[in-house]
């Protein structure tokens, strides 16, 4: 009975752990969403969580640490999305990768902006879990165009990891345009796309690039 009451103990305190590192993370969330990245300090965050700075560093860690993790968050949030569908063709697993994308990002666009500047900032991207996404984008792209390829819709004449390097290409630099405030999901939506398509073109067959670029010129042609 003892051991019992003592192991239901533990659960519980270890419960009431969990619950205060996430109210943590959210109201870290919200203050990095509301005033950007410079705003964020571990007294503001200890005072509008309830808790004091040394409950931070017990659970989290430093302020750096609370950075990491909240883009270590935004990064598992975004592979849900990455790898979410099937292949059909590269139109549809462009437009099913790029809106998928948005849709996650329109929830909540200041924070995952915010998120993304913090993590170049702070070379969160550089080891560790927050890698990964780069490393698994570049990899979905690359298995996009072998599944092209097999399903005749390029001709193979392109090297399939330069192509998928100029996929991931075309969606980095429209992330960087949109993360630094030039541009608006909308206009991430179509720079992803057209560049994306655009690549496609370069290696496309007779009978599909037709089909590409009448898709180019549609989304372009989009307010």
């Amino acid at each position: 009975m003892k051991a019992a009451r003592a192991q239901g103990g533990v659960a519980t305190r270890t419960a009431n752990k969990l619950k205060r590192k996430q109210t943590i993370l959210n109201t870290a969330r919200g203050i990095i969403a509301s005033g950007g990245f410079s705003s964020f300090t571990l007294a503001e965050l200890a005072n509008l969580a309830n808790v004091t700075v040394p409950t931070i560093h017990n659970l989290i860690g430093n302020k750096a640490e609370v950075l990491k993790q909240l883009v270590v968050d935004m990064v598992e949030r975004t592979e849900l999305v990455l790898f979410s569908d099937t292949f059909k063709d590269p139109i549809s697993a462009v437009e099913s990768f790029t809106d998928n994308l948005m849709s996650l990002y329109r929830d909540d666009e200041a924070f995952y902006k915010a998120a993304f500047v913090v993590g170049e900032q702070e070379s969160l991207f550089e080891h560790g879990h927050a890698a990964g996404i780069f490393k698994k984008s570049l990899k979905l792209a690359y298995q996009v165009c072998v599944d092209a390829k097999d399903h005749s819709f390029l001709n193979g004449d392109i090297d399939t990891d330069l192509l998928a390097d100029r996929l991931f290409a075309n969606q980095r630099i429209a992330r960087y345009d949109w993360m630094q405030g030039y541009i608006d999901l909308t206009e991430y939506r179509k720079q992803m796309i057209c560049g994306m398509l655009l690549t496609f073109a370069a290696d496309a067959t007779d009978a599909y690039r037709p089909v590409l670029l009448a898709k180019i010129n549609s989304v372009f042609a989009q307010g």
